[in-house]
């Protein structure tokens, strides 16, 4: 590309609001007039399909933060490849496919970077893409998105510097750029990028390394092998005692990569082998986790108890510590053992009510019922507190077992019948635990909740009468509690009570409440009120409804 005059450019060389691109001194030069901002200059009328492209660019930051590159393959204004170096010295790859971005290489650490000199080569071969910078191997992809098109200059600024210079947040140049299209040039330089001899391993492992952190496992493990078996063949050709050479830090993201794949045996060797080299390092620490995740996937039980009991002070005794080892005694139906842990587990954290019905069903196999009862109730209690019904319903059979003459197990069974709509089972729960805690001597105290619920079911069956006794009975344990009062009157209303004091009840419920934001209860009680007849009354709280 010729860049000494205008007219005898390709490039489409224009200026807009956001930058300006203007030919200076032999080259492409392009500069951008804000922050967070892409703009590039292309060839309008000359397309590609596989070609070599071959480019020098000189980048300026301006003491921001800024990346240049070449953007080909464009079909339109919504399709195309963008290769990008950046001042901080990492390259990225992008695929734009009718304006739907898809990051084919995340940012990469390249190496032999000044911060402003770029040589960028790209190879495209079908859906092949291969990148070198600066002469070296600097990563690859396969993508089938776009299979021609235009080519062009890109900036991007990601961020500027304090002080902008000449109203420009960063600058680029275009010092030189071909493209090659003859497929023999494209064949020899495909075949010249694609031997592994010519790349170099650590280039490889830095391109793992990112398509690790984009979640890429398959691609991650293909580059990890590929740099260790170039490391291989260089050091076996110069050396006749052939060692391979593992670093700590690639055994461990081999062995990440290969859990994520499911390659258990591949993965459990790279651990191992960190293990027995460098256990006390960082990466030895994280072999450790990754270690015990091998292990539980491949069922191995007896190993990891094993483990677990041989590497105590690296977990610290822990809470996962004492779940893995209840676990691992459970599966090797251990139960006294796993009952053990579990209970330390809760005692840890006393709020998770997982641990607490595991401990309950490790000390029912041992037949410990009343201490399996303590931790299912325990267990109920989080339960529902979190509205976790899935749990719930699940350990209820057993707590009807063993709970099946205890107060507090009948209330809890209760409790879960009415919020899955199971009235009848809901009120004959309640009965019976009612009745169990009443022949109790001492009488323990009773649960305002399981009256109000109680009442509430009565309601529903029409026995308003047994319902407000019942109601006034969860209003007298607990009279601070204002939803327990206004039920108490609503009810009493509907049933046909008369009584002008409803309406002091019915404040003082509010009150009580206090979070009434869109005044609907005060609404409710006012019309309740209005229809019993107590038209004077009401009024108050539909002025208070207004006033909201």
């Amino acid at each position: 590309m010729d860049f000494a005059k205008t007219k005898n450019s390709p490039f489409n060389i224009k200026s807009e609001s956001s930058f300006n691109a203007y030919l200076s001194k032999g080259a492409l030069e392009l500069g951008l007039k804000k922050s967070n901002c892409i703009a590039w200059v292309d060839i309008p009328d000359r397309e590609y399909q596989d070609h070599v492209i071959e480019a020098k660019i000189r980048l300026d930051s301006l003491g921001g933060y800024a990346a240049a590159g070449i953007i080909f393959r464009i079909a339109d204004q919504d399709s195309y490849y963008l290769a990008l170096v950046s001042s901080k010295g990492y390259f990225r790859i992008d695929v734009v496919k009718d304006n739907a971005p898809r990051t084919l290489v995340a940012w990469s650490e390249i190496s032999s970077f000044d911060g402003n000199n770029i040589d960028l080569n790209i190879i495209t071969y079908g859906t092949y893409l291969i990148f070198i910078i600066n002469g070296k191997w600097a990563g690859e992809a396969n993508d089938d998105s776009i299979s021609s098109g235009r080519i062009g200059f890109v900036l991007a600024s990601y961020e500027s510097a304090a002080s902008e210079t000449a109203g420009y947040t960063c600058k680029a140049w275009l010092d030189y750029l071909s493209v090659d299209a003859r497929i023999q040039t494209i064949e020899a330089e495909y075949k010249k990028w694609t031997d592994d001899t010519n790349i170099n391993a650590e280039g490889r492992l830095r391109l793992a390394e990112t398509f690790a952190a984009m979640g890429e496992a398959s691609k991650a493990m293909s580059q990890i092998n590929r740099a260790w078996k170039r490391r291989d063949e260089a050091i076996s050709a110069v050396s006749a005692t052939y060692t391979r050479i593992r670093t700590r830090k690639e055994l461990l993201l081999a062995a990440r990569m290969s859990l994520r794949l499911g390659q258990y045996g591949e993965a459990e060797e790279y651990v191992d082998a960190i293990l027995d080299q460098w256990p006390n390092s960082a990466e030895g620490r994280a072999a450790h986790e990754e270690k015990i995740k091998i292990l539980v996937e491949l069922n191995k039980y007896a190993e990891l108890k094993t483990f677990l009991l041989k590497h105590t002070e690296r977990s610290g005794k822990d809470i996962n510590y004492y779940t893995l080892l209840a676990r691992c005694h459970w599966e090797l139906k251990e139960y006294k053992a796993s009952a053990k842990a579990w209970e330390r587990a809760f005692k840890m954290n006393s709020e998770n009510g997982v641990y607490a019905v595991n401990a309950a069903n490790a000390l029912d196999t041992i037949g410990k019922k009343e201490e399996a009862l303590v931790r299912f109730l325990d267990a109920g209690r989080i339960f529902l507190k979190e509205d976790n019904g899935p749990e719930l319903k699940a350990m209820i059979p057993k707590l009807a077992v063993l709970g099946e003459q205890n107060w507090e197990a009948r209330t809890l069974i209760g409790k879960w019948a009415f919020s899955v709509e199971n009235y009848d089972r809901c009120a004959a729960e309640f009965a019976a635990a009612n009745k169990l805690r009443c022949a109790i001597k001492p009488q323990p105290e009773a649960d305002p909740a399981l009256f109000y619920l109680w009442g509430i079911v009565l309601n529903m069956k029409g026995k308003n009468k047994e319902a407000i006794r019942l109601l006034e009975k969860a209003v007298s344990l607990a009279p601070d509690y204002g939803l327990f009062r206004f039920k108490l009157a609503e009810i009493k209303l509907t049933s046909g009570v008369k009584d002008p004091s409803l309406a002091i009840e019915f404040k003082n419920a509010l009150e009580l409440i206090g979070d009434d934001p869109d005044g609907q209860m005060a609404t409710h009680a006012g019309n309740l009120l209005q229809k019993a007849g107590y038209a004077k009354q009401a009024n108050y709280f539909f002025g208070k409804t207004k006033k909201k």
